[in-house]
């Protein structure tokens, strides 16, 4: 019975996070299933939706900028990123409200894609849930910065801030990894939390001027559109 309530409970918690985490898992089966392998090659994450800039701004294939973010090359891939994201969706989910976190995912997948496009490699077919993820670790950055009244975010945004620099550090060292796609996500998530934080929440109160959230939305459609820009620029 307890575990039963715990499922229940966790559910009613990050019902979108965990449906979210399902379909990336469904996804990477049918990978699995066309490739024969775990490992999936670049023309198969090309067939399926991966990000590919000449596709996306040659030939109108814009649904690319989505379908990238549900795409993994192989297991420890895609674990890391579902080990991540449930962790750190749940709490912001439970923060911000179930809506609000979809929207937040979605649209920090898109400008993770976008700014790949823009200032990633030209000729590199790129996917994952990166870009999303990125933007969960820059809305709880910000929230950090936007409590005043609390210890709880403070200490949140202090410890993802921590791994945020370290992997973007570590990333410029490696190769195969999309860092302007983590960028694009991280800043969009940043620039979207004040438009997503309530005024009454689980932690407490915000004050959060309207002027501010005005301003985060303008910043969010001034950053996707200037990255958009500059990838249209470069094909």
């Amino acid at each position: 019975m307890s575990l039963k309530r715990d499922l229940i409970n966790n559910w009613k918690v990050q019902p979108v996070n965990l449906l979210l985490i399902f379909l990336i898992v469904l996804i990477y089966l049918w990978e699995v299933l066309i490739q024969h392998n775990f490992t999936i090659d670049v023309q198969t994450l090309f067939k399926l939706g991966a990000e590919y800039t000449p596709a996306i701004v040659q030939y109108g294939q814009w649904w690319r900028l989505i379908t990238a973010g549900f795409l993994h090359v192989n297991i420890t891939h895609i674990l890391f990123n579902l080990v991540v994201m449930y962790f750190i969706g749940k709490l912001l989910e439970w923060q911000i409200g179930h809506v609000r976190y979809f929207i937040l995912f979605m649209v920090a997948v898109i400008s993770g894609n976008v700014w790949s496009m823009a200032l990633g490699d030209l000729n590199g077919v790129s996917a994952g849930a990166s870009g999303g993820i990125y933007g969960l670790f820059g809305a709880v950055i910000a929230i950090g910065i936007l409590d005043r009244y609390h210890d709880f975010w403070k200490r949140e945004s202090q410890l993802i801030g921590f791994v945020v620099a370290m992997s973007i550090i570590f990333a410029i060292f490696q190769s195969g990894v999309d860092i302007w796609a983590h960028i694009g996500g991280g800043v969009a998530g940043l620039v979207m939390a004040p438009m997503l934080i309530q005024k009454e929440s689980k932690t407490g109160l915000f004050k959060i001027p309207k002027l501010l959230k005005g301003f985060s939305l303008i910043a969010l459609i001034g950053f996707i559109v200037f990255g958009l820009w500059l990838s249209i620029g470069r094909v």
